[in-house]
């Protein structure tokens, strides 16, 4: 709590019952020691014990009563000991020092309690933007199931640009995932960008590449920073099953299917946001993709690199096309999308470091066994 002033008198979680407790401890605690020091020879030393009574104050009051409480203890030490001259200054100075030192500790702890309490706010307000921004996707998309995940690094740290979305276009399903460069709410505001472009321009541009650069150009009417950008990756798959992707610097999508793990080919691009940088225009196609015919029972993974750059204590980078491969060796298809992102970010966590584990999205469209795309009723 604070006064009048504006200074912490109490821990935020301290109240009246407890407060009331600590004073009457201590206040026992001076009369306690007196009557024992008056009843016993002066060289006992029983009021020796006088110089805990600032500490004692310091689990329930401020600096200015630790203090106040440091010149009672001392006074008392000085009634005690009048007849022992030689004993009185280094009995008080111990008392008034220890009185400073348990001031100085409340108040740092009462400043530390402060800037949590202020980050916990700030934090607060950005994982509701942040939540309101990443939107779970539809748990079915046509033929495919599918599950997003948004996996923090640290209590404090854990609003960052991560980002996915999925949308049923006439070109057929089209996801995209991100890493905006940077952390906070600027980081949270960024990615709602992107979402909004994609949402709009994902059902009206032919190939991920005008996408891609409609993404682009909308990002850069937003962006005041020159060095801010966003890696992507966008993938479209048709009706009949065959994929595309497009790579504006981001970690290629993987494709499980019968126990293995490959890299979905991508045609590649600049980040988002540093096309403007070149002489390439916006919207061009780029390098375009040979492409991957995907079939029932293959699984789709678009991820960001910060599950694929988890390291443990050696160093090494987290094997994610090795531990996913084991996944489905141990598990039987057909592959559920939320069981496979819950075991990813957990099998993650228990190889990393506790310094080495960054902010992860994961977005998975799992096909189940069915007839081929071709005769599909």
């Amino acid at each position: 709590m604070a006064d009048g002033d504006g200074q912490d008198s109490a821990p935020a979680t301290t109240g009246r019952g407890p407060r009331t407790a600590v004073l009457g401890t201590a206040l026992l605690l001076c009369v306690l020691v007196v009557v024992l020091q008056l009843s016993t020879p002066p060289s006992s030393h029983i009021a020796s014990v006088l110089v805990a009574v600032p500490a004692v104050i310091a689990f329930g009051f401020g600096p200015p009563v630790i203090i106040g409480s440091a010149v009672v203890a001392a006074g008392c030490r000085w009634l005690l000991l009048p007849t022992e001259p030689q004993r009185i200054g280094s009995a008080i100075g111990t008392t008034v020092v220890i009185g400073v030192i348990a001031a100085l500790s409340c108040f740092v702890v009462r400043r530390g309690e402060r800037e949590s309490a202020r980050l916990r706010k700030v934090v607060s307000v950005a994982e509701t933007a942040q939540r309101a921004v990443l939107r779970p996707p539809p748990e079915t998309l046509r033929h495919f199931r599918t599950a997003a995940s948004y996996l923090a690094a640290a209590q404090y740290a854990r609003i960052g640009g991560d980002l996915y979305a999925v949308a049923d276009t006439a070109f057929g399903v089209r996801a995209l995932i991100g890493d905006v460069r940077g952390k906070g709410l600027d980081a949270v505001s960024t990615a709602s960008v992107v979402l909004g472009s994609f949402h709009e321009a994902a059902y009206e541009e032919e190939t991920l590449g005008h996408l891609a650069g409609r993404l682009d150009t909308g990002l850069n009417r937003f962006l005041r920073d020159d060095e801010a950008f966003v890696t992507a990756l966008l993938v479209q798959i048709a009706p009949d099953g065959h994929t595309e992707a497009y790579s504006c610097g981001h970690p290629p999508a993987l494709v499980l299917r019968d126990g293995t793990t490959r890299e979905l080919p991508a045609g590649t691009g600049l980040p988002l946001g540093l096309r403007a940088l070149t002489s390439a225009p916006a919207d061009t196609d780029g390098p375009r993709s040979a492409g991957t015919l995907l079939r029932p029972g293959d699984t789709l993974l678009l991820y960001t690199d910060g599950i694929a750059e988890t390291r443990n204590e050696a160093g090494a980078f987290y094997p994610l096309a090795g531990r996913l491969t084991a996944y489905q060796r141990e598990r039987p298809a057909p592959v559920d999308p939320q069981h496979l992102l819950a075991w990813l970010q957990e099998d993650a966590q228990d190889y990393s470091c506790a310094d080495t584990y960054d902010d992860a999205a994961l977005l998975a469209l799992a096909w189940p066994p069915g007839p081929e795309p071709g005769h599909l009723p």
